[in-house]
């Protein structure tokens, strides 16, 4: 049973992939928004999840601006979903050259001051974050993602073939592939060979793994690992975000300068902590701008700080 649903999971995507492929770029985002507003108009499945999340986190919106912003979070879903689909097939080149970058210079010049030229780039399910990976591979960057599996084996199968692929256009290098679980070392090898770590710190973490920062006022329990072994390396950390533009064609790449961390996070608690609120908080001022792009379906605050535990800010 478990095989044939893996099977049909399969060739489900192979047949989207084949329909995407078929019909022009602009005609296939526009069946997916219209796709991403009937999902909530029907309120399908998660549509509660997210308007409640939003609400948590953004009271100073009215309910008519929570219905509003949930709509353009299920759009950009779709809308992704379906340019998932058009990077597996001929229309990838095209769809890449709709990705606008913006602050090379930033990554340039970091990469120069680094002792490998190896950076660790934070950045969060905001936009197409998995266009935003083979748009920098593309660019010739060598690039390590840390990224955490699904749960439906055939769907992180095919995820992981899409990312594989990142890199192959001319010019453009390979993406190296590390799951979340024992991801320090190969971390740490990446970094000391120069390449350009990407993580997602957005995701809520287990306590074990984790410190507590505020996120959207609320303490919210997030990794620590990536940035305390930035500090241990004398790693730069930088933020890069992908936007949909008005209109949903065109995506927008931001690479900001290197964050200004305190020194000591790889041995001090409470500068670590620090360090991650700054960088938490950097990832919340680029949702703040964007709130509809970023995926709301998340459970962010899931895990909560007991009394005792140290929670920074307060």
């Amino acid at each position: 049973m478990k095989g044939a649903r893996a099977g049909s999971i399969e060739w489900g995507i192979a047949g989207l992939t084949c329909v995407a492929g078929r019909l022009p770029l602009d005609r296939s985002l526009a069946v997916a928004a219209a796709f991403g507003r009937l999902w909530v108009r029907v309120g399908g499945p998660r549509t509660r999840r997210v308007r409640e999340a939003l609400a948590r986190a953004l009271p100073e919106l009215s309910p008519s601006e929570h219905a509003r912003l949930t709509r353009e979070v299920f759009v950009n879903l779709a809308q992704g979903l379906v340019e998932l689909l058009v990077l597996r097939g001929a229309q990838r080149a095209a769809l890449l050259e709709r990705v606008e970058v913006v602050g090379l210079e930033h990554a340039r010049a970091a990469e120069a001051a680094a002792p490998a030229g190896g950076l660790l780039v934070v950045t969060a399910h905001l936009g197409n974050w998995e266009l935003a990976c083979a748009k920098v591979a593309a660019l010739g960057f060598p690039v390590s993602v840390v990224y955490r599996g699904l749960q439906t084996e055939a769907l992180d199968r095919a995820l992981f073939a899409l990312r594989a692929r990142a890199g192959e256009e001319p010019g453009g290098v390979p993406v190296e592939q590390i799951k979340l679980g024992r991801a320090g070392l190969p971390v740490a090898r990446a970094l000391a060979a120069g390449r350009k770590v990407l993580v997602l710190l957005d995701q809520n973490a287990d306590r074990e793994e984790g410190v507590f920062v505020p996120f959207f006022g609320q303490p919210a329990c997030t990794r620590s690992g990536p940035v305390a072994l930035a500090a241990l390396r004398g790693v730069p950390v930088l933020t890069a975000f992908i936007r949909r533009e008005a209109g949903g064609r065109r995506h927008r790449l931001e690479i900001g300068p290197p964050l200004a961390l305190e020194p000591g996070a790889a041995d001090d608690e409470a500068v670590l902590r620090r360090n991650v609120a700054r960088v938490t908080r950097a990832i919340e001022e680029a949702i703040r701008r964007d709130p509809g792009q970023w995926i709301w379906l998340h459970r962010r605050w899931r895990t909560r700080p007991r009394p005792g535990d140290p929670v920074e800010g307060d």
